[in-house]
């Protein structure tokens, strides 16, 4: 068997190879220039590395690593990095011509991911200032789902996402502050990993919101996600988010949330209210969840909690967009405003950017403070000492909130001509993840809806749980993944 015979690029699938001496990174990277070449969605990237560079990359690797047990935990792995993030020499664009700079350096976590053996391959589209759950608003084109090409890739990390489920890349470095990894990783069929704030680097990353803002994975499986987290993952001390070593020791040394094998103690979740999920989910995207909630019924080791309160998350949920926490946005782009206005944005950005404008310091310690009584309250359903201690549920409490990952998938006509209110919608489970400091992963099922078309398209649950439960929440993943849902 040769690279020409595999037909994915899955981490765990090439280390294999490479570990076999069947292939070698150089026939990778030439076999990845082929496939983005042969794409025919040419929206997906900004910057492309040329291909002489990634075969340059992939020979000093051969060169360097001749023996297979000093071979770097990434060695020879392809992968992609969303085009807000800076790496030198290249464009950081955000999807804004006029807002474009050349970086000067490379971002500790992009930085990390090269000394472990990785080969950029290019920087990814994405929606204009990464503000979008959707899509569909760059200048540089609109990526399209790969399941149908009429349906939004999702947003705002769309090039990223279509570069790692179009099989051109193993994994994509992507960004989520109100669900822009899990929205587009959900929409595609992939694996995405909003990871526990502070636990990987945000320096070099342009903010949209800076205090939610979140470096995350989206690959194709469980394992080439935690083998790109595990090498991601790590204190920098100059992000002023940053998780300091103490408190990374600790989130690391949580008693484990799976269960042991036969145990007869099962994994508490909660789920949204029906209400709910029944006012803002899509016909197709209803019928699959009640099935999928039918089948976790009969799942040992779930365990549906008693007593849940989700008014908290609700509540959270509206803040992103209905409070002054947007304004952020404002001050991430102060000085592009002051000195090019709105008007060479994107139109639906420049709306977006003059109603997040305008609110009091005033109202901004409201909503401070609002936050932080939703994000204790929330704390409080989980089943965990953070709870306990600030008067939840001893014992009784949740392990995890299971919820669907978004509430229905449109077609790229519809999202042009609905494209501010069809957003929220996307964000329907999203947004309070990051400022309640949850950490979460969106699975594809094992089942499909039929598009307009007649094509197969995914459907994809979300895990949430408190922060620092990031392994167990992708091992958890990993069971539901192979549920099957009749």
């Amino acid at each position: 068997m040769t690279f020409a015979d595999v037909d994915d690029l899955n981490v765990e699938s090439l280390q294999s190879l490479y570990h076999n001496g069947t292939t070698t990174p150089s026939e990778v990277v030439g076999s990845v220039y082929t496939r983005i070449s042969n794409y025919p969605d040419k929206a997906v990237w900004i910057t492309l590395i040329p291909e002489s560079g990634a075969l340059t990359r992939a020979r000093r690797l051969e060169s360097q690593y001749l023996d297979p047990s000093s071979r770097p935990s990434l060695y020879g792995i392809p992968f992609s990095v969303k085009d807000s993030i800076d790496i030198a020499d290249l464009p950081t664009t955000l999807a804004c011509p006029s807002y474009a700079y050349t970086a000067t350096s490379t971002a500790p976590v992009v930085q990390r991911l090269l000394a472990a053996g990785g080969i950029l391959i290019g920087k990814t589209n994405l929606d204009q200032l990464a503000t979008g759950l959707n899509g569909t608003r760059s200048p540089y084109g609109i990526p399209r789902c790969v399941h149908d090409h009429e349906y939004i890739s999702g947003g705002s990390s769309s090039g990223s996402v279509v570069s790692v489920a179009a099989r051109l890349v193993s994994f994509t470095v992507s960004t989520d502050t109100a669900g822009s990894t899990r929205v587009p990783a959900a929409l595609n069929g992939v694996v995405g990993l909003k990871p526990t704030l502070g636990t990987i680097s945000t320096v070099g990353l342009v903010p949209a919101c800076k205090t939610a803002d979140s470096v995350c994975v989206i690959a194709p499986t469980i394992d080439s996600t935690l083998k790109a987290y595990e090498v991601m993952r790590g204190y920098d001390e100059d992000d002023v988010y940053a998780r300091d070593p103490q408190q990374l020791a600790i989130l690391a040394n949580q008693p484990v949330l799976l269960p042991r094998s036969g145990s007869s103690v099962g994994i508490t979740h909660a789920l949204p209210p029906r209400e709910l999920v029944d006012s803002v989910l899509s016909p197709e995207y209803a019928s699959i969840y009640g099935r999928f909630l039918s089948r976790l019924r009969l799942e040992r080791m779930f365990k549906l909690a008693n007593e849940f309160d989700y008014s908290p998350f609700a509540s959270a949920n509206a803040m992103l967009y209905g409070s002054s926490i947007v304004a952020q946005r404002i001050v991430a782009f102060k000085d592009y405003i002051d000195a090019h206005g709105y008007e060479k944005l994107h139109p639906v950005i420049q709306d977006i950017f003059k109603a997040s404008d305008g609110f009091t310091a005033v109202q901004a310690y409201q909503d401070i403070f609002e936050l932080a009584k939703y994000k204790r309250l929330a704390a409080k359903e989980f089943n965990s000492s953070v709870g306990v201690e600030n008067g939840g549920r001893d014992g009784g409490g949740i392990d995890v909130l299971i919820v669907p990952s978004t509430a229905t998938h449109p077609t790229v006509d519809e999202m042009l001509d609905d494209p501010i209110d069809l957003n929220k919608r996307l964000g329907s489970f999203t947004h309070f993840v990051n400022l309640l400091d949850l950490c979460a992963v969106a699975v594809p099922l094992k089942v499909h809806w039929t598009s307009k078309n007649g094509k197969k398209m995914p459907f994809s649950v979300t895990l949430i749980s408190m922060p620092g439960r990031d392994r167990d929440l992708l091992e958890l993943g990993r069971r539901i993944m192979e549920m099957r849902v009749d």
